[in-house]
């Protein structure tokens, strides 16, 4: 696996170039921005595990830059540390209504910086864990209702077998094509829920098949449209 890129954006030459000797020296692969309008054109390129962000900056300050974040999709779970040399509570405040994950008070300690960018980086992959399971429950749930829907189907495309076969009279030839008939249509339905139901396995094997059933994108709505629309072929 390689270095985590972070992103660093600073007006001040010198903070810019200390900042980004430091956190090379301790891994990290460094990118720099002037400001909140080039450092959103870059993000927005190469996605960086975290941000670090000046507040006072020209064009776009660090303040507008969190709020241009937050409303990307893309983008909005990039954590973000704002740093200022503006020793207000409000600005603090307003920073962190605006988006920032932290924020701190120049002058400020490197290594205490070190220390809350590594907190940071390791709350994202806790989060992304969080939401890998979330989406694997999900995966769990829809197969369940999956399951029930493929029970409801079969049963419905066997029953009309079962009772003709229990009204068929082998001495009355209309009777005995009428049970043909339902085990010709049973068996076609239950072929036609069968294959379905293979898309659905090959789905969770190989999610990056455009052509496959997504189960996270697939309702159980739409399965049992699917299934339903098998059974009118």
């Amino acid at each position: 696996m390689g270095a985590t890129h972070i992103l660093i954006i600073e007006d001040d030459p010198d903070t810019a170039s200390i900042l980004k000797m430091f956190f090379s020296k301790e891994g990290y692969t460094v990118e720099l921005a002037v400001d909140g309008e080039q450092g959103l054109k870059v993000l927005s390129e190469r996605r960086h595990a975290l941000v670090i962000s000046d507040v006072m900056m020209p064009k776009m300050d660090g303040f507008a830059f969190c709020e241009r974040v937050r409303k990307d999709p893309d983008l909005k779970m990039t954590p973000i540390v704002l740093v200022t040399a503006k020793n207000e509570l409000s600005d603090k405040i307003i920073g962190l209504e605006k988006g920032a994950d932290d924020y701190l008070i120049k002058p400020y300690n490197l290594l205490e910086l070190k220390v809350r960018v590594a907190t940071m980086l390791k709350l994202r992959g806790l989060r992304s864990e969080l939401t890998q399971k979330e989406k694997e429950l999900e995966r769990v749930k829809t197969l369940e209702q999956t399951l029930i829907a493929i029970s409801h189907h079969i049963n419905n495309a066997t029953a009309p077998i079962s009772g003709r076969a229990q009204i068929c009279r082998p001495d009355d030839p209309e009777s005995v094509q009428k049970l043909i008939s339902a085990c010709t249509e049973g068996c076609t339905k239950i072929t036609g829920t069968i294959e379905l139901l293979s898309k659905l396995l090959q789905s969770m094997k190989d999610t990056d098949n455009g052509d496959a059933f997504h189960l996270l994108n697939t309702s159980i709505n739409d399965l049992i449209t699917q299934f339903e629309s098998r059974e009118k072929l």
